[in-house]
């Protein structure tokens, strides 16, 4: 249990970070006019590093994160109910690891294992599959409700969009941990 909250709660104030610095630089300072949805999605990261490292230990911390940004930090770009697309993207990275291990990859910490936890390209490919399953699944649900960010439905551009921007954004988020972390990875 102690290790249930503690996962859970690292994720939610990771991911609560990563919010809060993705809303600012898109949303609150008028960097990108007219925002349709992010070319470069921070809150990404938290979801897969969360996930691969905690497993569904960091779900709920993550999902009360999803709820919470949209709600208190972009409430004026999102124009409908977070509910069910919050849970399809938290659980994008889990369907990614679902269909992984259903190919015969599963994820694992030694250097024997297909998917190593430690190898970036491993991280690289499980964060493309996510991110294809979120823009796919959310847009269709966007689509279905008709809450698009867009006033037409979801068409090939929007999931393409919101494919790059969880990609771009994981991209960002991992070169500054690296660049970060390498100081306190390297002491003896």
């Amino acid at each position: 249990m102690k290790h249930f909250i503690l996962s859970s709660l690292t994720a939610f104030i990771f991911s609560s970070v990563l919010w809060i610095i993705w809303s600012f630089f898109t949303v609150q300072s008028g960097i990108v006019p007219n925002w349709v949805g992010s070319l470069l999605y921070l809150p990404h990261a938290a979801r897969v590093l969360m996930v691969v490292y905690f497993g569904w230990r960091s779900i709920p911390g993550l999902y009360l994160a999803e709820l919470w940004g949209p709600l208190y930090l972009a409430q004026d770009a999102y124009n409908f109910a977070i509910w069910i697309p919050s849970a399809i993207s938290v659980l994008s990275v889990s369907a990614a690891l679902y269909v992984l291990r259903l190919f015969g990859f599963p994820l694992g910490g030694t250097i024997e294992s297909p998917l190593n936890k430690s190898n970036y390209k491993h991280i690289g490919l499980i964060t493309m599959i996510s991110a294809f399953f979120n823009a796919l699944m959310v847009n269709v649900y966007l689509s279905q409700i008709h809450a698009n960010f867009e006033p037409i439905d979801a068409d090939i551009i929007q999931v393409l969009r919101f494919f790059v921007g969880d990609m771009l954004g994981v991209l960002l988020v991992f070169i500054f941990l690296a660049i970060f972390l390498k100081p306190v990875l390297d002491k003896p």
